[in-house]
């Protein structure tokens, strides 16, 4: 399991929670492992929960990192949002 954060533009802004989760399974690679992603926005952050099949907590954090940061770079729609300090 990996937990992440994003951060949004502003205090107020709200992200559309399942709109992340489709952009987190579309840019997520085939055989990385990735079972189930629960995402709960509130303003100003949103806070992401991936579960991995078969990965060390130290691997899942990694792959969870990457896989926001992926996510970030690719949608439009998350421009502004940024990975907020944590675990990753």
């Amino acid at each position: 399991m990996a937990t992440a954060t994003l951060v949004g533009p502003t205090a107020d802004h709200v992200l559309d929670g399942t709109l992340l989760g489709s952009l987190l399974w579309a840019v997520a690679e085939e055989r990385s492992g990735l079972e189930h992603v629960t995402v709960a926005a509130r303003p100003g952050r949103t806070d992401v929960v991936l579960f991995y099949t078969g990965a060390s907590p130290c691997a899942a954090d990694a792959a969870g990192a990457d896989l926001c940061r992926r996510a970030l770079w690719a949608a439009t729609q998350l421009h502004g949002w940024r990975l907020g300090p944590g675990p990753h």
